[in-house]
This record gives C-alpha cells, sequence and structure tokens, in this order.
C-alpha cells in the first residue's frame, strides 16, 4: 500500500487537508520554545505526487546544464557536502498558499466572472521554522561556470504529478538565476541537525529563504540554467497571482508577515473560578525580514450580534529576540475577562515596514494571504456541569 504522506501525521501535532497535505497544528505549539525550530515530524507537508520518490542517496546524482552552462556538472550528495561550504540558516519556510481558507470564494466585485478560491484550504499552519544546512546555489553554480547575467533556472524534482492538463510530469520551479541568487539560495541536505526526512525532500531539496515554499523544490532531480525564459509547466501557471486587481499575471515572490493564536479555531477558554485574566500566546513570522512588533485586537459580541470593540489595538509582549527569517513567540494578559463571544485579531509588522493588513488583494489560486483573520473566541463560565 502506497502512502502519499510517508510518515505518520497524529492529530495531536496535524490537521489533515487530504491528500499529501499535512498543516501544522497551532494549537499544539505550547510545548516548542520561542526560539526553537519545529521537529521534523511535526513540521507542515505537502506532498503532490501519489507517493514521496523513494531515491539511493548512494547512486543520486545531480546534474547542471542548460546553455548557459559553462561546464555542465554532476554532482553527487558526498560532492555538495565536501567540495562547497555548509551553510547553515535558521528559517521559516511558509507554503505560497498558507492561510488561503481566510480569502472569500469570490472578489467582492464578480464581475468578470472569476473562477473561486479552491486548492488545499490551508490555515495558518502550511508553515514552519526550521535549522536548515546545505551549499549556496551562487558555490553551484561558480563551479558549473554558469552564466548569471540575465539567465533563467530550473528547479526539476523526482516526484510525478498529474498536471491540471492531465500529463504526468515531475514538479518544477522556474525563476531568474538574480532572484534566486539575491535570495541567497540554498541546495539544502540537512534540516534541524538530521538529514532531511522524505517528506521534506531527502536527499536535497531547495530553499529560497523569503520566498514561499512552492518555490522550495523537495527531491530535487536537475537544475538546469537558460538564456531565455523556460515556459511554465501548469502546476507552475497554478501559482501565479490572477484576478481583478492584476491585469496580467504576477509571480509571487518574497511573502508577508503574518501572525496566528496558539488556539484551535474556534478556540474555548474555559474560566475557573474567580478568575478574571487569562494570557495567550502567538507567533509571528516574516519569511524576508525581522518581526518587529505584534498588535492584538479584542472584540465582543454584543446581544443584538454587532461586534463592539473591547480592545483597541494595543501592542502584546515578544517572548523572544526577534531574527531574521525566523519566528517570535508573543503573548498578552487578557485582563477583566468575562463570559462571552469574542473575535481577537492580531497583526504583525517587519523591519521593511510591511504591516498584516485587513486588505488583501484577492487572487484566484488563493497566494500570500496577510491579512486580518479575526479568531473565533468563547470565553465559558466555570461551570460543575459534567
Amino acid at each position: 500500500m502506497t502512502r502519499q504522506i510517508a510518515q505518520l501525521t497524529p492529530s495531536q501535532y496535524f490537521i489533515r487537508r487530504g491528500g499529501g497535505s499535512a498543516e501544522m497544528s497551532f494549537a499544539a505549539l505550547s510545548d516548542i520554545g520561542a526560539d526553537d525550530p519545529v521537529p521534523h515530524h511535526r513540521f507542515y507537508i505537502h506532498n503532490r505526487a501519489a507517493t514521496p520518490p523513494e531515491i539511493d542517496p548512494a547512486t543520486w546524482v545531480l546534474p547542471i546544464g542548460g546553455d548557459a552552462v559553462g561546464t555542465p556538472a554532476k554532482l553527487t550528495l558526498d560532492d555538495l557536502k565536501t567540495k562547497f561550504p555548509a551553510v547553515a540558516l535558521d528559517a521559516v519556510l511558509d507554503c505560497g498558499a498558507n492561510a488561503r481558507a481566510f480569502f472569500p470564494k469570490l472578489p467582492a466585485d464578480d464581475a468578470q466572472k472569476w473562477m473561486p478560491v479552491g486548492f488545499t484550504p490551508w490555515t495558518w499552519g502550511a508553515m514552519g521554522a526550521a535549522q536548515w544546512k546545505g551549499a549556496l546555489l551562487s558555490d553551484v553554480l561558480a563551479y558549473a561556470n554558469v552564466n548569471t547575467n540575465g539567465t533563467y533556472i530550473s528547479f526539476t524534482s523526482l516526484d510525478m504529478i498529474v498536471q491540471g492538463n492531465g500529463e504526468t510530469l515531475p514538479y518544477q520551479h522556474n525563476m531568474p538565476v538574480s532572484e534566486a541568487l539575491a535570495q541567497n539560495a540554498m541546495l539544502v541536505y540537512e534540516m534541524n541537525g538530521a538529514p532531511l526526512p522524505v517528506d521534506h525532500g531527502f536527499p536535497v531539496r531547495v530553499l529560497i529563504p523569503g520566498y514561499g515554499g512552492n518555490t522550495a523544490v523537495k527531491w530535487l532531480g536537475s537544475i538546469a540554467v537558460t538564456t531565455t525564459a523556460p515556459q511554465n509547466w501548469p502546476l507552475q501557471s497554478n501559482q501565479m497571482l490572477i484576478g481583478p486587481d492584476y491585469p496580467q499575471p504576477v509571480a509571487p515572490t518574497t511573502t508577508n508577515p503574518k501572525s496566528a493564536l496558539e488556539m484551535a479555531i474556534p478556540a474555548t477558554i474555559t474560566l475557573s473560578s474567580e478568575q478574571t485574566s487569562a494570557t495567550i500566546y502567538g507567533r509571528a513570522w516574516s519569511s524576508n525580514s525581522t518581526i518587529t512588533k505584534v498588535e492584538i485586537r479584542i472584540e465582543q459580541e454584543t446581544a443584538q450580534g454587532v461586534w463592539s470593540e473591547l480592545v483597541p489595538w494595543t501592542e502584546a509582549a515578544m517572548m523572544n529576540t526577534p531574527k531574521a527569517h525566523w519566528w517570535v513567540r508573543f503573548s498578552y494578559v487578557w485582563n477583566d475577562i468575562t463570559a462571552g463571544s469574542y473575535r481577537v485579531t492580531t497583526r504583525a509588522t517587519d523591519a521593511s515596514g510591511a504591516v498584516q493588513d485587513a486588505a488583501v488583494p484577492w487572487n484566484q489560486h488563493g497566494l500570500h494571504w496577510n491579512g486580518h483573520a479575526p479568531h473565533a473566541v468563547l470565553v465559558l463560565p466555570m461551570s460543575n456541569m459534567p
């Protein structure tokens, strides 16, 4: 029997989204320290193929070719580890479709009859923070005497996926070489101090810090560098920003700051006897920058079904020192808490000045959401009912 996900995905740590998709449960993060990575067995998974490819690291070879390659090469796993300096990076990997579930199914102005947002309905957990180790792409391309001026790179995987047009092709991501090098792209062979697990691209995957997980090609099979732009395969055509606000399709680049509460969606807080305050926790991250501030707002539902602001935007306390590409854990003491129905909203700001905003341009593939997503919280009084 084949499995689209190789490892186990217990509900304690994951929310299954069908097929090869399992998002990390934010409600289960309380035992992970503010500066700690997510263990590989709890890191989100998005496998598109029917089963992850089985690869023998002893025979795996990475060909590097194309008309912009001066010296075509074939690198073994040992070559990657010995011919190039090892680079380590603590970085969040945030799926380009993370939080897709918060997009409306159709844009507010549906005059053009755009297709509804579909695909995997991720909430906040299509992300994870990990320690990555590998070789810099710049070193590998220099070894192969690659022309990096105005050229394009294609990363092709060893998995086989049914495309939107019915073809079966390996996963592939194309982009300008300059973009990959500007982000210090890496060819990664370790995650959290151990070889990459099967579900995370063993033996080698791409990591482009700051870019969405769709660019971080797993089970890397080949690299091609060309002087002309390659045609995107059908899957990558579904990874473009398309919609009323995009007259022409736009390729997503760096992701935006996000934040979420360490609570189930929706969440329940049960007050103990005489309790008048509760501390709530969350995480904020910016794949391409450093978090500088996290704010929180609380609204209460009135008897008339109207939302009334109880706590205006107020800065939360950060529990670790922010650093580039990483996440921060934050906390907020909710004083004078009483039973009722509430909406708790968080917003993060990063060092680039980007802010989680209330308005996010709609796109039909539901990419790069970083807007407000009010978190429903029901506060219950202590009860002696069973």
